[in-house]
Order: structure tokens, then sequence, then C-alpha cells
């Protein structure tokens, strides 16, 4: 995955350790006054959350298969990511990034192989809906993007110095990066917060869904330079993810 597309991540691991050290709820001794209470209940909510997030998508890998000879091996669709998502919530304003891994998967076909291997990492914007006795509702929008990378080269072969030098492109890497949009929406339990109206705290669970789509690529390159010509393939994709982490959201 490109630089560029670390730095949605490494923005939401600095939301949420902000938001966290910065947004926890005053407590007089004695507890919290009625009027504290009420406030909590109706007011806006504050907070960190952070989360690992494996999920599957629908990218058609099999569409770069057709534009291979007929002497590779054929691609096949594999659906699986894994990621993480991090958010930071003030005024029930969500702002974070996500970023992972797609796993494309390996081909082999004779002595050659494919071995496809992708990233995303996107900017994301939200409104928390719901924040109520544990349950979190939001809906979001991201822009970033899809990074792919195809590696294709021989195997079992073996070769002489002066061979090797004379032909040096027995293997390729083709590169793509491609600018996304992503429009999801996400729901969350915390236990432990079940039976409170001031906000959901601790270990949480749950999932995102939604669909991304492209909107402008970049120009294909291998190990040697541009690639001038396109293929017909595309990021767009539904998706879903399962959240396992947690946090703290307070309402004020």
């Amino acid at each position: 995955m490109k630089a560029k597309s670390l730095i949605p991540a490494l923005i939401s691991i600095l939301l949420i350790c902000f938001s966290l050290n910065s947004f926890a709820l005053p407590i007089e001794k004695g507890g919290l006054k009625d009027s504290d209470s009420v406030k909590r209940k109706h007011g806006l909510s504050f907070g960190g959350l952070g989360f690992f997030a494996p999920g599957i998508h629908t990218i058609q890998y099999s569409k770069i298969g057709e534009f291979l000879p007929a002497a590779y091996p054929a691609i096949t669709n594999k659906p699986f990511m894994t990621g993480g998502v991090g958010y930071g919530i003030i005024g029930n304003i969500i702002v974070g990034g996500a970023g992972g891994t797609m796993h494309a998967g390996t081909f082999i076909k004779d002595n050659r192989q494919v071995e496809l291997t992708g990233g995303y990492g996107f900017f994301t914007l939200g409104y928390l809906l719901v924040n109520r006795k544990g349950f979190l509702i939001y809906p979001l929008v991201a822009i970033g993007g899809n990074d792919l990378q195809m590696y294709i080269h021989q195997t079992g072969q073996t070769s002489g110095f002066n061979g090797v030098v004379t032909n040096p492109y027995q293997a390729t890497t083709i590169r793509n990066h491609e600018k996304m949009l992503r429009f999801s929406l996400s729901g969350l339990f915390a236990p432990q917060s079940f039976k409170s109206d001031g906000g959901a705290n601790g270990l949480m669970i749950g999932f995102e869904a939604g669909y991304q789509m492209g909107y402008g690529s970049d120009p294909w390159t291998y190990d040697n330079g541009d690639i001038v010509d396109r293929i017909g393939f595309g990021n767009n994709s539904f998706f879903i993810q399962l959240l396992i982490g947690g946090g703290g959201v307070m309402k004020r």
C-alpha cells in the first residue's frame, strides 16, 4: 500500500488518543447531579473508538485474468480483507480513518505465478445518530483510494549469470491506484453500557456495511515505467466488515 494510504490511519490514532483523554465527563463527589444526568441523556456525544475490522468485498479480480495470455493462471475472486478503523467524536461529528489489506491471492499454472495484493486507505466523516443504552448507529462517507499490485514471475527456473543480465525482465510488478468514495452505515453494541443512557464504553462489537466507487484512476505502471493502455478493471464493490474493539463515547 502506498505511503499516502497510511495517512488516514495515523490521523485516526491521534484522534483516538486526543478524544479519550480530553472528553471524560467530570464526576463530582457523591455522583452526578440530576441536571447533569438530563443533559447527558439529550446532549451531544464526545469520545473515541478503535476497531480491528476483518471483512469481505465484491471486487471482481477475475476481470484482470481476462487480459492475461492463456498461458497464465486463471484469476479467481478472493473476497477477504483485514484492516483497522479509528474515530474521534466531537459533538456527534465523527472524524477518523480506515486502512487495511485486500487478500487477493496467489495463482499458479505450470511455471507461471501471479500474486495479487491490495490495500486501501480512507479519510472518514460521519454523524452519530443513536447513542442509547450501549447502542451506537452512524452513517459514514469516506474519501481515499485502493491500491493493487500484481507480481508476475516464473517459478522453478534456472539461468546463467549472463542470461539473467542479458534478459533481466523475467519478473515484473504491475501497479495501480484508484481514487475512491465510500458510503456506509455502522452499528455497534457495548454490553457493559446496556442499562445506561450516559453513553457507551468498554468492549464493543458491530459491523460496517456499504458501497465504494471509483472516481479516477492513476496510470497503470510496471517496474520500468508507465503502461500506455488501460484494462477494464475497477474497485467498485459492496463490502461488510465486522468491528471488534471499543472505546468511550459520553454524552454531555
